[in-house]
């Protein structure tokens, strides 16, 4: 089993894990305008008020809600809209992630 699998397959268990505590981790995402496919039903982490600073390294912080998304289920895209828990964000930044996750930051 490689490095990615190994990855897709703990975060497949962790997301299971932490739905079944929390409750639903669902969210519907669409793909950004002229943007190919359909909307699609995916599972998303929802952090809020994490605090960012710019790229150009300055000590000036901003909050934002930043959703991780599993790269099994969608490889998500600028412009893109995600509706969880009946609140629609557009994503705007994409800030990290590796094989397995995708960390974005988002505009309400």
């Amino acid at each position: 089993m490689s490095e990615a699998s190994w990855m897709q397959a703990f975060d497949q268990a962790f997301y299971g894990a932490f739905a079944a505590v929390v409750g639903t981790l669902d969210a519907t995402y669409t793909p950004p305008p002229g943007g190919p496919g359909s909307a699609v039903t995916v599972q998303v982490l929802k952090d809020v008020n994490v605090e960012q600073f710019g790229e150009d390294g300055a000590p000036i912080a901003f909050h934002a809600v930043v959703l991780t998304f599993r790269r099994q289920q969608v490889e998500p895209a600028t412009r893109a809209t995600v509706t969880v828990g009946g609140q629609t964000y557009t994503l705007a930044q994409h800030i990290g992630g590796d094989d397995s996750l995708s960390r974005w930051s988002v505009r309400a």
